[in-house]
């Protein structure tokens, strides 16, 4: 017995021991691939590589690589199988039944020709089965049989029968109608509709995030700029000071205060390049850059910058767009053409079942089975007709029903609700690009009136006419007025690109077309 038990151990374990070998060189594999990965990220880690890409490349890139979008791209492919499934209902299936029955019983007459009653029969049934779109079920069979008996008043022994028949059930009332009979597949294609329009809905949102990371970026470069600026205008302060300190024209405190803004100026210009760093990170992480071993440390030089045009929109013209294009509101819309289908057949199922059946074959029968198919004929008929009917009781078919009625109710109040947050949407989105549209006019004016005050003091200041601490505080004003002006435009060009999602325009304004 020890024995026996051993030789099945050694079987057991000599069975799992290729799968154990494939899955230890699949691991192998994995864990030779992620150290080929760390590998190239580490030696990218000390290269001084730039990246030039403008703003169609940031898209492209984060469009490319999202995971988001991997992940419900997926969906409308996983809703087509859905339709193939239900139209796969309304295919015919093949069938074949096959049996053999032999009995053998003692005989209640003297006519059989013995005591024991003694007979075989053999059956062979190929056939057609499937339903049409008016929910038409039909069964199209070729029944063969063969039976041999030990009975005397068996004229032909074994006799061959064959028989070409058709059956068809026609329901009268429930069940009955193309659209009933379709409901599932209009349901699904309706299912992969609202699949590509949540697919739209994900991609206009990462290019969305990915246009306003973009301008981020932009932001903080512009604001490192100015913080240079700001630092050398200190600066080029600086040595006019001294120069004039040495001469004995300035006092030790006009120094120290102009020593002391270099010293917080300096300071303003490392907070505005880690600024800078954070934001090239962000921009890096939504266009998946980081997953890249080559470039995930590598610096982004733009190569394009936003022009400040300043758009008239139509609140009314943005209004239409937004119940035209919306892929939520769209989405919306086609779930409630799914209650109307569900409540169409809820309807239909309170019917009574009249079903109508009717069926004809024709038979052949002969002492061999040539025979038996040479004798089918007209002359041989096979025929039925009847009606089925039945009503079930309890009210399951009603009560489904009113169900059906009370969620469509809730799905016109969630459709009203969203109709209502859309014009909230739409309306402040179209608000803010009217907003900042006049303060990036105001803030370039500011721009341009302090820089032509700074000339002014700055030539007061060479005539002794203003102070150190005032010829500072108009050079903090000017930077102020140029971060101001810069933060104006992009955020322009970010309440635009917010207004074009609110829209539903995102895709055509930049030129993307979805591969269905």
């Amino acid at each position: 017995m020890k024995r026996v038990a051993g030789l099945m151990l050694v079987v057991f374990f000599s069975c799992l021991a290729p799968a154990a070998i494939a899955a230890k060189k699949e691991a192998d594999l994995a864990e030779r691939q992620l150290e080929i990965e760390r590998t190239l990220f580490l030696a990218s880690a000390n290269q001084n590589r730039v990246l030039r890409i403008s703003l169609v490349d940031c898209v492209l890139y984060a469009l490319k690589g999202n995971s988001e979008i991997l992940v419900t791209r997926i969906d409308p492919r996983l809703r087509q199988e859905d339709i193939r499934i239900e139209e796969a209902a309304f295919a015919p299936t093949f069938n074949t039944d096959a049996s053999l029955f032999d009995n053998t019983r003692q005989s209640t007459s003297s006519l059989t020709g013995g005591r024991l009653s003694k007979t075989r029969d053999g059956f062979l049934t190929p056939s057609l089965t499937g339903k049409l779109l008016t929910g038409t079920g039909y069964t199209a069979e070729f029944i063969n049989q063969r039976s041999s008996s030990n009975s005397a008043i068996q004229t032909i022994n074994p006799y061959y029968a064959a028989e070409p028949k058709i059956t068809v059930t026609q329901p009268l009332f429930r069940d009955f109608g193309v659209y009933v009979n379709r409901a599932s597949i209009a349901i699904a294609r309706n299912n992969k509709l609202q699949s590509e329009k949540s697919f739209r809905d994900k991609v206009m949102d990462v290019v969305t995030r990915t246009k306003s990371a973009y301008y981020n970026y932009i932001f903080n470069l512009d604001s490192h700029a100015i913080a240079e600026l700001s630092l050398q205008r200190v600066k080029d302060l600086l040595e006019i000071n001294r120069a004039r300190y040495n001469k004995g024209l300035l006092s030790s405190v006009d120094l120290l205060e102009t020593e002391s803004a270099v010293a917080e100026r300096e300071k303003a210009l490392l907070s505005s390049e880690s600024s800078v760093k954070l934001a090239e990170d962000q921009l890096k992480l939504i266009t998946n850059l980081v997953d890249d071993p080559e470039l995930w440390n590598a610096g982004i030089e733009l190569i394009d910058r936003p022009e400040f045009k300043l758009q008239a929109p139509d609140l009314l013209q943005s209004l239409k767009n937004a119940f035209s294009y919306r892929p939520d509101y769209q989405s919306a819309r086609i779930d409630l053409a799914n209650r109307d289908i569900l409540i169409k057949v809820a309807e239909n199922q309170t019917l009574p079942t009249v079903d109508l059946v009717a069926s004809f074959g024709l038979n052949g029968l002969g002492a061999e089975y040539s025979e038996a198919l040479k004798n089918i004929g007209t002359e041989h008929k096979d025929w039925s007709i009847g009606l089925k009917f039945s009503v079930p009781f309890g009210g399951a078919d009603q009560a489904r029903k009113e169900q059906r009625n009370l969620e469509k109710a809730q799905a016109l109040i969630n459709f009203k609700r969203l109709e209502q947050d859309i014009m909230l949407d739409v309306r402040e989105r179209f608000r803010q690009v009217q907003i900042q549209g006049r303060q990036a006019e105001v803030a370039r004016l500011a721009k341009e009136l302090e820089a032509q005050n700074y000339e002014a003091q700055e030539e007061r200041y060479a005539a002794g006419q203003a102070s150190t601490h005032d010829i500072l505080d108009y050079q903090d004003r000017l930077a102020q007025a140029e971060l101001d002006h810069i933060k104006a435009l992009i955020d322009y060009n970010i309440a635009l690109i917010n207004l074009d999602q609110s829209e539903g325009l995102t895709l055509a304004k930049n030129d993307i077309n979805l591969e269905e």
